[in-house]
Formats: C-alpha cells, sequence, structure tokens
C-alpha cells in the first residue's frame, strides 16, 4: 500500500513568482543575484547551490547552510514566499503544446521505501546519497517532489477530473510549458484520496533515486539518535498513461588521442558497425547511434547478455561492452570524461558540445518504455545511473516544504506560522 498524507507546503507569491521559479530545467545559468537585496533570487539557486560548492570544509558547509535558512527566513519575511495554512494534496498538471501530464503531489511515508512497497531501477552512489542528506537534515528543506508512477487507478483518476472542474487553480507559464496546481483540502475528498493510494500495491520510483535513498538513511540515523524523524518525502505520481520517458544520451570527452580506425576496430569487437549518412536516433531496441569524427554510425551489438533483463537493455550493453572495455570508464557518474545529456534538447545540447570539443564522441540510445522500467525494478535489477530520462521535470520551489530541524539548528517556519 502506499501511505500518502497531505502537507503544508510554502508556495511563492504570485506576484513574484516568475522571478523566482526557474521553469526550464536545461538552462544552465539565470539571472539574479542572490546578494543583491533588490533582486528576485531564483529559489534553486538561494536555497539549494550554496550547499553544493567543492571542495566541502566543515566550515563552508556551515556556512551554506546558515546562508540557506537565512535566506528563506528572508523570503518568508518580505512576502515572497507564502507558509500555508491549512494542509492540502495537490493536482499538478504540465502542459506542453503537444500533451500534457497530471499527477497528484502529495508527503509519502518513508516506510514505504524501506518495507519494499517502492521499487527502484537505478543505481545510487554513496557520496551523492551523503551529500543530499546532509543538506536534507541541516535546513529540512525539500523544493521539489521525487516522482513516482504507478498503474492507473479509477477512484484517483476520478478525484483529479472532479478537482481540475471544481477548484481554483494557480498556474505558472514560459513559451515551453504551462505548470498548474489545484489545492484539495476538504477533508472528505483526502480521505478518500488517502484510502485510493493505500489501494496500490506496488509504487515505482520513476526520478529521484539519491533523494530517496538519502532520505530513508537520515530518518534511520534520526530514528537510532532519538532525533526528530524527517519520515516523510514530498512526492509527485503519476500513473504509467501519463509518465514520458525519453532517451538519455552520452558523450566521451577522451582523454588520449585514439585514431578513428583505432576507435572502430575496438568497438567492432562487440558491435556491428553501419555507416550512416543521416544522424542516428534509435527507435528500437539494441540500435546505438554514435557520432564519431563527423561521422555517423549504427552500432548492433554482436551479443546481447542473458543473466539478466536489466542486463539486455541498451544503457547496460553501452556500459559494459563499449564504455567499459574501449574508454576505461568503470564509473559512468563520476568519470569526468563521460557527459549524459537527455530531455528535449539533448541534440542541440550535443551539437553544442560536439562544436567545441571535435574529438568527443556521442552515443545516442533508444528511450526505456515504462513497461521495461517496471520490468527492472520488479524484478530487483538496476540499469547504470541516468538510463532514463522520464519528464515531467518539476520546477524547484512551485510547492517547498520544510521539516521541523533538529534541536540545535535554527528554526525558519516555526519563527513564522
Amino acid at each position: 500500500m502506499a501511505t500518502i498524507k497531505p502537507f503544508r507546503a510554502i508556495r511563492p507569491n504570485p506576484l513574484y513568482a516568475t522571478g523566482l521559479i526557474q521553469t526550464s530545467p536545461q538552462v544552465q545559468s539565470v539571472a539574479g543575484n542572490s546578494h543583491d537585496e533588490d533582486s528576485m533570487p531564483v529559489l534553486k539557486i538561494a536555497l539549494e547551490i550554496g550547499a553544493r560548492h567543492k571542495p566541502e570544509t566543515p566550515e563552508g558547509q556551515a556556512k551554506a547552510y546558515e546562508d540557506i535558512r537565512h535566506t528563506l527566513h528572508d523570503l518568508l519575511k518580505k512576502g515572497l514566499l507564502q507558509p500555508g495554512e491549512k494542509p492540502g494534496i495537490y493536482v499538478y498538471e504540465v502542459v506542453h503544446k503537444t500533451y500534457r501530464q497530471t499527477g497528484i503531489w502529495a508527503l509519502t511515508d518513508i516506510a514505504d521505501y524501506t518495507d519494499g512497497t517502492i521499487k527502484t531501477h537505478e543505481l545510487t552512489f554513496a557520496d551523492s546519497v551523503r551529500r543530499i542528506k546532509n543538506y536534507r537534515y541541516n535546513t529540512g528543506l525539500e523544493g521539489s517532489p521525487v516522482l513516482f508512477t504507478y498503474q492507473p487507478h479509477i477512484a484517483i483518476n476520478r478525484i483529479i477530473a472532479e478537482t481540475i472542474k471544481s477548484a481554483d487553480k494557480t498556474s505558472l507559464s514560459n513559451h515551453e510549458a504551462t505548470h498548474m496546481l489545484w489545492k484539495i483540502d476538504d477533508g472528505g475528498i483526502l480521505q478518500e484520496l488517502t484510502t485510493a493510494f493505500a489501494q496500490i500495491e506496488t509504487i515505482y520510483l520513476a526520478d529521484g533515486h539519491h533523494r530517496l535513498e538519502s532520505a530513508a538513511k537520515l530518518a534511520a540515523e534520526q530514528r537510532i539518535s532519538g532525533e526528530q524523524v524527517f519520515d516523510f518525502i514530498s512526492s509527485l505520481y503519476m500513473a504509467t498513461d501519463q509518465l514520458r520517458i525519453a532517451e538519455f544520451d552520452r558523450v566521451v570527452m577522451p582523454s588520449s588521442t585514439m585514431s578513428n580506425t583505432e576507435l572502430l576496430t575496438r568497438i567492432g569487437e562487440n558491435f556491428e558497425i553501419l555507416k550512416s549518412e543521416t544522424p542516428i536516433r534509435p527507435h528500437e531496441l539494441h540500435h546505438i547511434g554514435m557520432y564519431a569524427d563527423g561521422e555517423w554510425y549504427e552500432l548492433r551489438p554482436r551479443f546481447i547478455p542473458r543473466e539478466s533483463f536489466a542486463s539486455t537493455l541498451d544503457a547496460s550493453i553501452l556500459q559494459e561492452q563499449l564504455l567499459a572495455p574501449v574508454f576505461g570508464i568503470n564509473d559512468p557518474v563520476n568519470d569526468k570524461r563521460l557527459k549524459c545529456i537527455g530531455g528535449a534538447g539533448a541534440i542541440d545540447e550535443i551539437r553544442d558540445l560536439l562544436s567545441h570539443r571535435p574529438d568527443a564522441i556521442a552515443f545516442t540510445l533508444c528511450p526505456l518504455t515504462v513497461a521495461q522500467l517496471m520490468q527492472v525494478a520488479d524484478a530487483g535489477e538496476i540499469l547504470p545511473p541516468k538510463s532514463t530520462w522520464i519528464d515531467p521535470k518539476v520546477p524547484y520551489g512551485l510547492l517547498l516544504y520544510q521539516h521541523q530541524v533538529p534541536k540545535g539548528i535554527p528554526g525558519v517556519l516555526t519563527q513564522l506560522l
């Protein structure tokens, strides 16, 4: 069963929302200076990025968390952010030019992850989990939800449709999409919704593996130490018929020179290589595109592993049969020679990268299906990191949630609610 509950969300003041929320996940830099008293900082920069600066030092981290707490307090005091007065669960919808996606935004009990109700499909890395856990402990903040998927449920679909039809909405738009929210705070409807989710036997984690793992580790540590436990996590639930999975491509920036002839010879040991006059955007499993030395090629694996379902998928085949043996990339998350690029702007970003690094080699992959993702999770298997680019990407700060921070760490909402 899935255990959800309503929450008091911190929301951007509608008058300032467009200045506070970065709605384009592919954008690398934004206007705004969080140190300028008269500017409106983008929330992700103001409330999260400072804690990621490297190298990490105890003094630097302490200062970063202090700045984040001060910034949140200041944003609330000035009215740029508004604390919720009544807990609720939200219907969220994002509308693009050619499609829309709708789901339920609530808090989820971390126990659903630890007891196996929530199934995962991607590997997590200890250092990333550690950093997110420290951020969660010191700020209590969740600026965006983890993304879950589940088999469609008739009662949940009905509640979503009735809420959209009858409740007031708030929205935020840009040239790419419109993000809309409807709040559910009626006690009867909330009970009906939580009961419906409790009937769902299995939940699949679509996006947010590191955040969920870090939340579970922190909750376990807090429980052992007798502290206030952050035992729920901000979550967006989208039924499988609402989820969209895009390709997650790779670009290798080699550290040493390898001739194209040598490269093709090495790759040819495990792949059939077919030259192409046009860019390869695979739409079929076991067809991988490669761009090298100004030419496009289609790669077809000579051998398909059968030891697990995950091993048969192209992200695993590319990693195990090409990236590791040819380039020595055994740690795809931390190896700086590898860049993973996904989403609607992926091909443009790849072109831009190749224009600056002519020696780079790009690999394009067929997107996974939702059924394949679920099959990997049901089998208890894992894929290489960055195997799935899953939409929607919810803008940071659309709804914020803050846990009560441990004693000894300055609070924020306790002073304002």
